[in-house]
């Protein structure tokens, strides 16, 4: 890795550069992927969790949450020291977001059946 001298320089020699402490590196691409690597494991979305953890996020049981990483709803793996699941934070959002994505789906389709006469009212 080399301290590049201008920008310039960066934008016409460089593949990758990443920019710190008022510094430009320039960086091949095997670096800047081992770099992204480095970025994603301290990052908050990819810290893992275990299953009672992640049932406070999601409100629910640890054994509900035990069922959906039975049936495949959320990607994990097994804690070498402990054997324990654990469930990367940032599949939690992504299973999240599908929820709440079905949840507008289905509140969407019940509006648009009811404005057709598609559901029978008691009144």
């Amino acid at each position: 890795m080399r301290l590049a001298a201008t920008p310039e320089e960066i934008h016409t020699s460089a593949r990758f550069a990443i920019q710190g402490y008022g510094k430009t590196y320039e960086l091949t691409e095997e670096e800047f992927a081992a770099a992204l690597r480095a970025a994603d494991c301290v990052s908050d979305d990819s810290r893992a969790l275990t299953t009672g953890q992640v049932a406070e996020i999601l409100h629910v049981s640890a054994k509900t949450v035990a069922r959906l990483l039975d049936a495949g709803k959320m990607p994990f793996y097994r804690n070498n020291g402990t054997g324990h699941r654990m469930v990367k934070y940032r599949d939690i959002l992504a299973y999240q977001q599908k929820v709440e994505n079905r949840r507008q789906f289905l509140s969407t389709a019940r509006s648009m059946a009811d404005s057709m006469g598609g559901y029978d009212s008691d009144e």
